[in-house]
């Protein structure tokens, strides 16, 4: 029930989406907790979506980032969107994006996906916003 209720959100406009704001930890703490590797993907996407703001910052939740970006056992769609969501959070802080391209220049490409080799391109190169 809960992969179809985000699976709808996931269809669900900008606008719409933003009501879920106040939700963001909650979501977050899903994310992190589930099992379910497809609410776990559907989840993310829609905290994706989500303004993620300097004071949002949850160290927790950048480690599962950072885990789950690296983890070659974890599904590609979960990956780059934990890439994504690292990118934004390391971003208010020049030393936790320098930590973000340590961490992606040392991760060996050949047991990676296109989808992450190629996220993980762009963001080392700049061209990532």
């Amino acid at each position: 029930m809960a992969r179809s209720a985000l699976w709808g959100l996931t269809k669900a406009a900008d606008q719409e989406l933003a009501e879920l704001q106040v939700l963001l930890n909650e979501l977050i703490d899903q994310a992190m907790q589930t099992e379910n590797s497809s609410v776990r993907r559907l989840t993310l996407n829609v905290i994706e979506r989500l303004t993620l703001e300097q004071d949002d910052l949850r160290t927790d939740f950048l480690d599962f980032c950072f885990e789950h970006t690296v983890s070659i056992e974890e599904f590609p769609g979960i990956q780059t969107l934990c890439m994504k969501l690292a990118y934004r959070m390391c971003n208010f802080y020049p030393e936790l994006m320098d930590e973000l391209k340590r961490t992606l220049e040392a991760m060996e490409t050949e047991y990676y996906k296109p989808a992450v080799k190629c996220l993980r391109k762009r963001i080392l190169s700049g061209k990532y916003k």
